[in-house]
């Protein structure tokens, strides 16, 4: 078990630090519309990789954690079942390119489909190796196709090739992850003699609410930047796409954390369902302190972050930095909320919390754009997140009878005082201003209860029992 948690957090890491690192190349050698059509590209890309499984990955990995003995027949189907959904959606980009995108984007976008062929094999094997808690090989191959995009990337754009040779580079380590993966003695090779009419109809049965949570989680995830590139310029998608790569870096800590949760929150709610409940209410309780008060931090710091990592044209990400940034404080306790769900098996619960929290984003961002144009998009994914969460805390109220709800209300009151005095002009000096909204913030938490003396007293209490504990 520890050793695919060390795995998972690898894997989660090296990803985001080198798809960072090429986006950080590119911010300095591509122009601010380029850049933005690179963006573009590459949400498409990551937001349809794991569709020509229409969602079916979870029940594969679960049939095959059981039954390790039917991984071959299972993958098989899953394979040939995959296959004409990834060439469906692969011929879909290749034409919204020819017909829609942009000169310099056809070509990119016509490599981008073609990457859907390979890519209906790896959804595969990952979830194969998922269920056999082979967590290592999926990490190795990622880690390399994520290694090869970097330096393919950078050779590509310095021979002047630009998103035409990047995409390629992108398709070809796609083929190369599905061999790695062929090559690969734990998993079976994908045998038309394997595929049986009842297993595909069994796929058909659970396809509705699987799909759906799948289509909406990815659309959910990816979104906003495919939409804004048809709402504003892509100059403008390109400032936007800088600030959310740094945001997505501050919201891997609470996934992080939300992981090495999940395997006490999962043994709690199956044996103690009142320790569970106990463990949650605090959990999320300190998680959106905590988050909250990261986030005023990241708010004063945004402008020398951006100053500090990307070059002088994309100086406006900052603002957008200091709005994206609030959604983070509430992605931990999102997921945690969604496995919640998923353990109490109300995926429907779970299907009903996106969708709401879709349909807002959705909408705001329109609205957003259309009346405040850059300034207002990054309004709306920490709206729409939270939304989210108070749909899922109020399932989670009338489902365990608790008051997660109200706790969670009082915090989200505090946090907006704190962040009404950070975004004000009280003062000109924004350290000044982050003093304030942190004194204010500490003064709104103890006034909403938020914030009690028992937990002073068991912070007292866990530092005065650690030295005892280091000594023994």
């Amino acid at each position: 078990m520890l050793g695919n948690f060390a795995s998972l957090a690898s894997l989660r890491v090296g990803l985001a630090a080198l798809t960072f690192a090429l986006f950080w190349f590119l911010s300095h050698r591509l122009s601010t519309a380029q850049l933005g059509g690179f963006s573009l590209l590459m949400n498409a890309f990551f937001m349809v990789q794991t569709v020509p499984l229409l969602g079916m990955g979870l029940p594969l990995i679960r049939r095959i954690a059981a039954r390790p003995q039917v991984a071959a027949r299972e993958s098989s189907n899953s394979f040939f079942f995959s296959l004409p959904v990834a060439v469906l959606i692969g011929g879909a980009l290749a034409l919204t390119g020819i017909w829609y995108a942009d000169g310099a984007l056809r070509w990119p976008f016509a490599l981008l489909g073609l990457s859907m062929l390979p890519s209906s094999w790896t959804v595969v094997a990952e979830c194969v190796l998922v269920g056999r808690e082979k967590m290592r090989g999926i990490a190795y191959v990622n880690l390399l196709e994520a290694l090869g995009r970097l330096i393919g990337g950078i050779v590509a754009v310095s021979l002047g090739s630009g998103l035409t040779g990047l995409f390629a580079v992108f398709l070809c380590l796609r083929v190369c992850a599905a061999l790695l993966y062929l090559c690969n003695p734990l998993l079976p090779v994908p045998s038309w003699r394997l595929v049986h009419g009842r297993v595909m109809l069994r796929y058909r049965r659970q396809l509705a609410t699987y799909l759906s949570i799948e289509v909406v989680s990815s659309v959910h995830a990816r979104i906003d930047i495919i939409l804004l590139s048809w709402l504003l310029s892509l100059r403008e998608v390109g400032i936007y796409a800088a600030a959310t790569r740094l945001s997505d870096a501050a919201v891997m800590v609470p996934t992080m954390a939300a992981i090495v949760l999940l395997p006490t929150q999962s043994r709690l709610f199956e044996s103690d369902r009142a320790a569970f409940m106990r463990l949650f209410e605090r959990a999320v309780r300190w998680y959106l302190i905590a988050g909250f008060a990261a986030a005023l931090a990241v708010v004063a710091l945004a402008p020398f972050i951006v100053h500090l990592i990307y070059a002088p044209n994309l100086a406006q990400a900052a603002s957008i930095l200091q709005i994206l940034i609030l959604g983070a404080s509430l992605m931990v306790v999102d997921q945690m909320l969604s496995t919640t769900q998923i353990a109490a098996k109300a995926q429907r619960a779970d299907l009903h919390a996106m969708c709401s929290g879709l349909a807002t984003l959705l909408v705001l961002l329109c609205v957003f754009s259309h009346f405040f144009g850059l300034a207002g998009a990054p309004m709306a994914p920490p709206a729409a997140l939270l939304v989210r969460v108070l749909v899922r805390l109020y399932w989670a109220q009338k489902q365990f009878a608790t008051r997660i709800l109200g706790v969670a209300l009082r915090v989200l009151a505090a946090a907006a005082v704190a962040i009404a005095v950070c975004f004000s002009h009280i003062a000109e000096n924004m350290a000044v201003r982050l003093l304030l909204a942190c004194a204010c913030y500490a003064a709104a938490l103890w006034a909403t209860g938020s914030v009690r003396m028992a937990d002073w007293q068991m912070l007292r209490d866990w530092l005065l029992r650690r030295p005892r504990h280091s000594a023994a």
